[in-house]
């Protein structure tokens, strides 16, 4: 095999990893009961970014569909995440969004 035929191994093994490492987050904040206070928001959203980013490379810079796919679906499990801790937040009343008087 050549270094790009490894490369592309490399790159298919781990995103197929990580996307299935997305579930695991996933399941613990849902049954978390103390609204997933050690999930940093920020974070996530910092990660589905830089995912949108690289999608945006891929589509307009190099025209790679399977990157862009690829990194398309770490964005939403991402978000995916980012949603699961705000839903577990505004459950437990670590969220508020509006404060009464």
């Amino acid at each position: 095999m050549t270094i790009s035929e490894y490369s592309f191994v490399a790159f298919a093994t781990l995103n197929t990893a990580r996307l299935i490492a997305y579930f695991p987050q996933a399941i613990r904040i849902y049954f978390d009961v103390n609204g997933a206070e050690a999930v940093s928001i920020s974070t996530w959203l910092l990660f589905a970014a830089a995912n949108v980013a690289t999608v945006s490379y891929a589509l307009t810079v190099v025209q790679d569909a399977l990157v862009a796919t690829v990194f398309s679906l770490n964005s939403i499990g991402c978000l995916v995440i980012v949603g699961f801790t705000i839903w577990k937040r505004i459950e437990a009343g670590h969220w508020v969004l509006f404060q009464k008087r």
